[in-house]
């Protein structure tokens, strides 16, 4: 298959929220100048984990939900497999652009590509550092991650462990992280010119400043090691910022109950917001801090910096190695080391020139928009093109997909990292 041969190419996540949506239609507006069609496959419409709204509105692109008025999570992973290979049996795709390779519909994709000489590319988020890595467990995921023609990473850490789970680095593009820097911008720039409908949402009322941090409340994002470096920096301060913690999750009562514990003044739980929301948080803070022991990615921070905040990122996060210049567009810092950080917090909020911070974070971030997205995607798609056809279906990766579709007891059984 050469890439001229491409007219139709599948891009697949488990469910499509705002942030899947605005990529896809990204990659229609770059894939469709070339003449190739894009087709969002969507497994399912809801999800336990994701509590985005319903987004049924009308595409550019075709959209095909295979389980559809069906949450994710409650399908059996053979369903799953079975589903997603009718689906591509009947789209019948040149290429199909997978969600990782640890749910039972990504590896569906995977076997359907294989079977029928198609390109299959990966989206390539883990890093090396996510998790402990198990010699057999590795090798498991290798005979998988090498059947793919090609990646999109979605930064510098995922690119090299693309690589060293078999992917010619040749044939790996990074794009993959993305969001639609000029919403956050231009919503951002609104809300600071004109902001008295902002303060009305939870944790925005009054005028003095604040931290900002936005994410799911678990284990891993690590948000007790916020809480504490920002009791630790509010008694260093005689005019302190405030914190507001945007999000919800299992979490919850045990951080609310740190707080008083601890007696750490200043701190707003927002709650969750919809994505029209979030603008309005971003621009009325001052800097952005994000804590996590292990994430991927963490696209809280492209939001962040398309909204030109400057940011405190842990070195756990994914994007911390491309996004952050340290001392120039905020600060990088060691997962749960508390003194650092509050000390990060002091000289954010009373040593450095906030303004040009934020200015070297939109510099940054505008190399990462939804038109990289689109581009790498195409260029992925024609790299893995040139050697698809000739690459066959290895016995042994038949064998590990056909006994994780037996052994799965739900979509995530074999996920490395908590969701």
């Amino acid at each position: 298959m050469l890439p001229s041969s491409l007219r139709r190419v599948c891009v697949h996540w488990p469910r499509f929220g705002p942030l899947q949506l605005n990529r896809l239609r990204a990659a229609h507006e770059v894939l469709s100048a070339e003449g190739i069609e894009v087709i969002g496959l969507e497994t399912a419409m809801t999800s336990a984990i994701y509590d985005w709204r319903l987004e049924r509105g009308p595409t550019p692109y075709e959209r095909v939900t295979v389980f559809p008025g069906e949450t994710y999570d409650d399908i059996a992973p053979a369903r799953l497999h079975d589903g997603m290979t009718a689906a591509l049996d009947r789209l019948q795709p040149d290429a199909v652009h997978i969600h990782s390779y640890s749910t039972p519909d990504a590896r569906a994709c995977l076997a359907w590509c294989r079977t029928n000489h198609r390109v299959a590319v990966c989206m390539a988020e883990s890093k090396a550092s996510d998790a402990p890595r198990v010699g057999w467990r590795e090798t498991i995921k290798r005979t998988l991650v090498f059947q793919f023609d090609a990646a999109q990473a979605s930064g510098s850490p995922g690119a090299r462990y693309a690589a060293q789970l078999g992917i010619d680095p040749t044939r790996i593009f990074v794009g993959y992280s993305v969001v639609d820097n000029d919403y956050f911008a231009a919503a951002a720039a609104a809300v600071r010119a004109d902001s008295s409908e902002a303060r009305q949402l939870p944790g925005l009322a009054g005028e003095t400043p604040y931290f900002f941090a936005s994410g799911r409340f678990m284990e891993r994002k690590d948000l007790p090691t916020l809480l504490r470096a920002y009791g630790q920096y509010r008694r260093q301060s005689e005019v302190p910022w405030r914190l507001v913690l945007l999000g919800d999750g299992p979490l919850r009562p045990d951080l609310e109950a740190l707080v008083a514990r601890e007696a750490i003044d200043g701190v707003s739980f927002a709650g969750w917001r919809q994505i029209e929301d979030l603008p309005a948080y971003y621009a009325l803070a001052s800097a952005f801090v994000h804590t996590a022991t292990v994430d991927q990615w963490g696209l809280v921070v492209n939001e962040a910096m398309a909204s030109g905040l400057p940011v405190l990122v842990s070195t756990g996060t994914g994007c911390s190695e491309d996004l952050v210049e340290h001392g120039r567009n905020g600060f990088t810092f060691t997962p749960g080391d508390v003194e650092t950080l509050a000390a990060l917090m002091h000289k954010t909020a009373h040593g450095v020139d906030l303004a040009a911070f934020s200015q070297r974070s939109r510099a940054i971030i505008a190399d990462r928009s939804l038109a990289c997205f689109g581009t790498s995607l195409l260029q992925a798609v024609q790299a893995g093109a040139q050697v698809a056809p000739a690459r066959g279906f290895s016995w042994q990766a038949r064998c590990v997909i056909a006994a994780l579709r037996l052994l799965a007891r739900s979509p995530r059984s074999f996920h490395a990292i908590q969701d």
